[in-house]
């Protein structure tokens, strides 16, 4: 999360995307996407787990309308996703 910051912080072009695991060692994903879209109220996001999808939903940490994919996943998989998120309006 804090690399996420930094890179974001210093990055002047718009940021389309945030793909974040839900549960990190430093911080959860969506307090993460939360201060990151303070500054970028367009960006989007893809949240990934290998947590049972019941279980992130029954813990509270997945907002609901986002994006999500269980790990293990292909690259294809992802690729479907991403595409899915970023044409899903607002």
């Amino acid at each position: 999360p804090r690399e996420a910051i930094t890179v974001a912080q210093g990055f002047q072009g718009p940021i389309h995307l945030l793909l974040s695991d839900v549960i990190m060692p430093e911080s959860e994903g969506p307090p993460l996407f939360d201060r990151l879209m303070k500054e970028r109220p367009g960006m989007r996001v893809l949240y990934m787990s290998g947590y049972a999808h019941e279980a992130v939903v029954q813990q509270g940490l997945r907002i609901q309308g986002t994006g999500f994919l269980q790990k293990p996943f292909m690259p294809q998989d992802l690729k479907r996703k991403v595409r899915e998120v970023l044409d899903t309006p607002f």
